[in-house]
């Protein structure tokens, strides 16, 4: 194996995924974690990963880099991951695919895994929090610029409405309720902006949800707190948006996270 190497995914060699295995994974008796880093609109997976190295060495955890490239159907489109389906494409599923190659990789079967994802990885993350919270031990929603609400009055993808008939299932708070759930943003995060008419994901009623990431990160909070979800928030001084400079506000979510839930 090429330890630093971007790997195709075997199931749909359109995608492809770094990795880090720790010194200890193939350790007699190690069962190594799985955390799954998820790239923002820059593709930066490999940054996240080597990122990650040292927390993942020291706390025998595997790094799953996924890299959804822009323009899968040719169509230029940069943020089909974001909103989980693209197409005919489902996110959710290749990434659920992969994490199925790494357990084969390891030799170790990843029945729950870590999932930090920032800006448009932060998109990805909560929405597939939604969507598969029983294979999650934690989730870390960084800095999306725009969030989907538990709200069962408005459409996807300002709320869950017509999650089922989009998605094939409703969120289902009771599994949700039993993973911890960090949300974080840069104190300084707090550039204005919409989504134009002229983007495919223009909502009409996006700034209902705040005008810049600082106050939208601060809306998907309550949103969870009111539905009694065990969220936390982090606004980190001094940072923008800035997915590298965070990882320490994650690295010490994870290690109290797993040090109560051994997951």
């Amino acid at each position: 194996m090429w330890p630093k190497a971007q790997f195709a995914y075997r199931g749909d060699p359109r995608f492809s995924y770094c990795m880090h295995l720790p010194a200890s994974a193939h350790s007699v008796g190690s069962k190594p974690r799985l955390l799954v880093a998820m790239h923002g609109s820059g593709r930066g997976c490999m940054a996240y990963r080597d990122a990650l190295i040292p927390f993942a060495e020291a706390n025998n955890v595997v790094v799953l880099a996924p890299l959804f490239p822009v323009g899968v159907l040719g169509d230029d489109n940069a943020d089909g991951y974001k909103y989980i389906a693209e197409g005919e494409l489902r996110y959710d599923h290749i990434l659920l695919g992969m994490v199925d190659e790494i357990s084969e990789i390891v030799g170790c079967p990843f029945d729950l895994f870590h999932l930090f994802g920032f800006s448009g990885g932060g998109h990805f993350a909560h929405r597939f929090y939604y969507l598969h919270p029983d294979r999650l031990a934690s989730v870390t929603v960084g800095a999306p610029g725009g969030v989907t609400l538990l709200d069962n009055t408005r459409d996807f993808w300002i709320g869950t409405r017509d999650f089922a008939a989009r998605f094939g299932t409703s969120p289902n708070l009771d599994a949700m309720r039993r993973v911890p759930s960090q949300l974080l943003v840069g104190a300084e995060d707090t550039q204005e902006f919409v989504y134009p008419p002229a983007v495919a994901h223009h909502a009409a009623d996006m700034e209902s949800l705040g005008k810049n990431r600082l106050q939208r990160n601060e809306t998907l909070f309550r949103n969870w707190l009111d539905h009694g979800l065990p969220s936390e928030r982090s606004v980190l001084p001094g940072i923008a948006h800035e997915g590298l400079r965070v990882i320490p506000a994650v690295e010490d979510f994870l290690a109290r996270t797993i040090s109560t839930t051994g997951s």
